[in-house]
């Protein structure tokens, strides 16, 4: 080995993963990769009772973080399957408040006071529970 050798990788860049924020990406990916994934919901029923849990005291930011990132996944599969499925008006209805609720953990950072990050994924698991029952329903 040479003392010039540069370690394997070293010269790679090294940027945070970022997800997709919107449905139609989403199902853009889904379809090239040509995989239907199934909509488990059990997982999702769980992933929910945890978020609706009432804690007295405000869970640890980091469990919020990751809540809501899981209740994020959960909402955009799940949009993906009702995205052009809007008859009446309760489903429009839930669209708006999924998009709403999407775009703001868009705008959520570290800096973000921690009632608000327990609001909004406290907002996004009722949302993804009316979109999962609507899924039971049909």
């Amino acid at each position: 080995m040479t003392p010039n050798r540069r370690t394997p990788g070293a010269h790679w860049g090294h940027r945070p993963l970022s997800f997709t924020k919107d449905s139609a990406t989403l199902r853009r990916l889904l379809t090239a990769l040509d995989r239907h994934y199934p909509i488990d919901l059990a997982t999702i029923s769980r992933t929910v009772t945890d978020a609706l849990t009432l804690r007295l005291p405000l869970p640890e930011r980091a469990w919020v973080d990751v809540t809501t990132l899981r209740l994020r996944g959960h909402l955009q599969l799940l949009l993906c399957e009702y995205d052009g499925d809007a008859e009446g008006p309760r489903i429009l209805a839930l669209h708006r408040d999924a998009y709403r609720q999407l775009a703001l953990c868009d705008v959520f950072d570290e800096a973000t006071p921690p009632l608000h990050a327990y609001e909004l994924m406290r907002a996004l698991a009722e949302t993804t529970r009316a979109f999962a029952d609507l899924h039971e329903e049909q």
